[in-house]
């Protein structure tokens, strides 16, 4: 039957989004381009909106909110994480208005497209690449198309061009300042081809974007207020000349938005490494294992002592950086996961993301698990089970030890500190994170709690060891850089504004922490190399303080104070007058100086 709204040709299109969580990478970069591109091919015959969603928002009043602007069509964006619940959403659309079109593109309708096609609210699929072949899909559609004809007449692949799909920043598609943070995409296609990556199967040759355009993109960021940038680029590094003009690029027009960036340690060189640190970034690097004959059945290589030295340019240069790693590879076995672990962690990296091992439908592994032995997950997020050298109880252990590392490591900052807690200890990360996995609450910490829970799990590993003086003189280093971080962050702040103007209140981002010893003088042994805990308590004496710890000009600052002046600074929140008392009254003046005390 000829759709009825076809026969004015003209159309209403909803692209709809479904995030994991509302987050700085939370952003409709795929419908944005599609939107883009449809609009620059159909600037009078259709109008597109996004609609953005979250995991967890119920589904009816998702679809009362897409139906409230009577879409004719709406396409849905589907990722491992949202295929349920979208799917969901279709057919409850479809319930509510069955002549409504729906179709599905993204990377589960690539790794997928007969399973999505099947599905009885789904009208047609957009494998591969999007732009183009959803504008093929609407001119079929202004052309009277029925469709489930659609797929058929559909030539999907790759862009062959990405000069020609227009920017949807540039456009004001999608206006950076009214985002968190920025998805933003440098290049497709892959040249590895690693078999648990569905990128993989895409275009080997490597496509890029106009550096012109790229340019006019940032300078666009830069002058929206943009903060973070994702950059989208599994290959950012593999070709060193193109990185490293980008990397010129990022610090002529923006240096100062933090760039989180996809790096191949291989092509790491002294000079690349120095151009990182020439700007505010982020390199996350995929170890996923350290061992090559591990790594060799899924296609990847590695030399763990050429990996050790580019990673040593980054660390010289003081470039931050992470690893991922994945436990329950083909071949792999728990000690050897803890191995790689040990590794891992012994190169400090900033942060380590540990990720079950996923076999992702469309990828080489996919098709070869059956000879692996690889029992999985039929549907997402197809997380492997158990195979002949990786059982279902060592993949729950190696996934409490992840957990244990991100609460601890990760959430917890714990990389000023860390080696020197091990140290002391004299374990190594494995060890330590072994005995900690069966201690992670089952509730996510944050802030304080979570500096609390990390100074608990410390002071009890040195009491084990009858370390008691080393496990007091640990819950204040934890102290002083839990709190200064938490302080940077912006996750402490908790003195308000008062209501009453004219009134004076804390510096917003402060806080007072207690000491067991001089946390000047401790630090001050830290910094001359005085890493024997045991020898920086008999060099620092117990001397128990309260302090106040403070941003001040970007910086944590330290404030040591008489009880009185302590006193008179927490009373702040009951009255905000400035006091009487003369001495106190000049301490006041000093405080409103300093930036310690504000006026409202």
């Amino acid at each position: 039957m000829e759709q009825d709204f076809l026969k004015g040709h003209f159309m209403k299109l909803t692209l709809v989004s479904m995030h994991i969580e509302p987050s700085a990478r939370a952003m409709p970069l795929a419908a944005g381009m599609l939107a883009a591109s449809l609009s620059q091919a159909y600037p009078a015959g259709l109008t597109t909106r996004l609609a953005d969603y979250y995991l967890g928002q119920d589904i009816a009043e998702c679809a009362i909110q897409v139906l409230r602007y009577t879409p004719d069509v709406v396409g849905l964006s589907l990722y491992v994480w949202n295929r349920e619940p979208l799917l969901l959403l279709a057919a409850e659309l479809k319930m509510q208005r069955p002549q409504l079109v729906i179709f599905a593109g993204g990377p589960e309708v690539t790794a997928d497209p007969d399973g999505i096609a099947r599905h009885a609210a789904i009208d047609f699929v957009l494998p591969g690449e999007g732009e183009e072949i959803a504008v093929e899909a609407m001119q079929l559609l202004l052309e009277d198309c029925l469709p489930a004809h659609i797929g058929e007449r559909l030539h999907s692949g790759p862009v062959a061009d990405l000069a020609r799909l227009p920017s949807p920043y540039l456009t004001g598609i999608l206006p950076p300042h009214q985002y968190p943070g920025i998805l933003w995409e440098l290049s497709r296609g892959c040249p590895f081809r690693c078999d648990f990556c569905f990128e993989s199967r895409g275009s080997e040759r490597v496509r890029r974007f106009p550096l012109e355009r790229l340019r006019a993109e940032l300078e666009l960021f830069a002058e929206s207020g943009v903060q973070q940038i994702f950059v989208l680029d599994p290959t950012f590094n593999y070709n060193p000349p193109q990185a490293k003009q980008l990397l010129r690029m990022m610090a002529e027009v923006a240096p100062e938005i933090h760039y989180t960036i996809e790096v191949r340690a291989e092509f790491i060189d002294e000079e690349m490494a120095g151009l990182f640190a020439g700007i505010n970034c982020a390199l996350q690097i995929g170890l996923q294992s350290a061992d090559p004959v591990v790594l060799a059945k899924v296609n990847r290589t590695i030399d763990p002592d050429e990996f050790v030295a580019h990673i040593l340019l980054l660390h010289e240069a003081g470039v931050i950086y992470g690893f991922d790693l994945i436990h329950g590879l083909p071949g792999d076995y728990l000690d050897g996961f803890l191995e790689s672990l040990d590794f891992a962690l012994g190169l400090r990296p900033n942060h380590l993301d540990i990720f079950p091992l996923a076999v992702l439908p469309g990828t080489r592994l996919a098709e070869t698990a059956d000879r692996f032995g690889l029992q999985h997950q039929p549907l997402a997020p197809y997380t492997l089970i158990s195979s002949p050298t990786f059982s279902a109880d060592d993949m729950n252990r190696a996934a409490r030890i992840a957990r244990a590392c991100d609460l601890f490591y990760n959430r917890g900052r714990a990389v000023p500190w860390f080696d020197l807690m091990l140290d002391n200890l004299e374990i190594t990360p494995v060890q330590f994170f072994s005995t900690l996995a069966d201690q992670v609450p089952v509730s996510d910490l944050a802030g304080v709690d979570l500096i609390d829970w990390q100074q608990q799990i410390l002071a009890g590993m040195f009491q084990v060891q009858d370390k008691l003086v080393a496990a007091a003189l640990a819950v204040d280093v934890v102290a002083w850089f839990g709190y200064s971080s938490a302080l940077l962050c912006g996750e402490l702040g908790e003195n308000c504004l008062p209501a009453e103007p004219g009134r004076l209140y804390l510096n917003p981002d402060s806080c007072f922490v207690s000491f067991g010893r001089d946390p000047e003088a401790m630090l001050e042994k830290l910094e001359m190399g005085v890493v024997d805990l045991e020898v920086v308590a008999m060099l620092v004496p117990d001397d128990p303080c309260e302090v106040m710890l403070y941003l001040h000009e970007g910086s944590v600052a330290l404030g040591v104070f008489t009880s009185q002046e302590l006193a008179w600074l927490k009373s702040l929140g009951n009255d905000g007058v400035r006091p009487a008392d003369t001495e106190l009254a000049a301490f006041c003046d000093a405080a409103l100086a300093e930036g310690l005390v504000l006026l409202s």
